[in-house]
């Protein structure tokens, strides 16, 4: 059994979900309240470790940093990537980079703007798992949706 974390990571809010043989057991969200954006980093991959080893994952999978219309929030989200990156060496998980095309496209995920893509997400989640959730879980089911449906893990 080979179970997959998946995460839509951001400093504020970072949305994860996790699969078990290609099946969605559970998901959420985890989020910091801190102005300073340094301390938010810090904050969040402390929350990122800790649910790292609650459930032990086999592998991960973390989405691309995009382009921003703020460069100041592209060059904090690519920050962000290579504090988890690093952690991720240092326990010597297997994980890989998913871009967001790749992952909306395995999904079906169409629209201009980020705001249609994120309600298109959140109405895959809908007519695939049959529930609703935030457009931060439903971006990490939607991950891990393109995980399952497209990557091949081995457990070490």
């Amino acid at each position: 059994m080979i179970k997959i974390l998946c995460l839509d990571q951001a400093t504020k809010i970072s949305g994860y979900s996790i699969f078990e043989d290609k099946k969605l057991l559970t998901y959420g969200k985890l989020e910091v309240n801190n102005k300073n954006s340094t301390e938010r980093m810090k904050l969040m991959n402390d929350k990122i470790i800790e649910l790292i080893k609650i459930i032990s994952p086999d592998f991960i999978v973390i989405e691309d940093t995009q382009q921003q219309n703020n460069p100041a929030v592209f060059k904090q989200l690519s920050q962000f990537q290579g504090i988890l990156m690093a952690y991720f060496f240092q326990i010597d998980i297997g994980f890989c980079i998913v871009k967001p095309s790749e992952w909306k496209s395995c999904c079906g995920i169409k629209g201009r703007k980020r705001e249609e893509q994120k309600l298109n997400t959140q109405l895959f989640v809908k007519n695939t798992y049959g529930f609703d959730c935030s457009e931060d879980e439903a971006d990490s089911i939607g991950i891990g949706f393109w995980a399952v449906s497209t990557i091949q893990v081995n457990k070490r």
